[in-house]
């Protein structure tokens, strides 16, 4: 299970930034705060986010470069990013996909929309893992007990 949530905000308005900064503190995350793609980047090298809400238009290094360069970086492929953009026709959640990207949510969005998108893909998440763990180790289940040697998992 998921002990902490912490998530890298990439954000090019400041007072969005701070906005979201402080809704999704309220909300039990801990926020990592960066103004562009390059910021983000630098605070990428201290700090793991289990998840990254990446603004596409950002100055010096822009959302979509961001999303390619991290998806690339074997130290940064598995993290999620959701990506946000106000520019809807340009860009739109299927190309956010094809990108890299986990998910795409249209600006303005409601917080509650934001939070649900964000558990979704921790949820989802958590599921990859989950099956990668049984993958290796094909003939245990869940709940550490050993299945018939079948390799298939039992449903208790």
């Amino acid at each position: 299970m998921l002990t902490s949530k912490k998530i890298l905000i990439v954000e090019d308005c400041r007072d969005l930034l701070d906005l979201l900064g402080e809704a999704l503190t309220l909300l039990g995350w801990e926020t990592i705060l960066a103004e562009s793609g390059k910021e983000a980047l630098d605070k990428l090298k201290d700090q793991t986010p289990n998840l990254i809400l990446l603004s596409m238009p950002t100055p010096v290094l822009n959302g979509i470069k961001l999303a390619a360069s991290l998806k690339a970086h074997p130290g940064y492929t598995a993290i999620p990013i959701l990506a946000a953009s106000g520019n809807s026709r340009g860009l739109t959640r299927e190309r956010c996909i094809a990108l890299g990207c986990d998910d795409f949510i249209s600006k303005p969005f409601a917080l509650a929309e934001l939070e649900t998108r964000l558990m979704n893909i921790l949820s989802a998440q958590r599921r990859k893992t989950i099956w990668a763990t049984d993958s290796i180790n094909p003939t245990s289940n869940r709940r550490g007990r050993r299945s018939r040697g079948t390799g298939v998992r039992r449903v208790a």
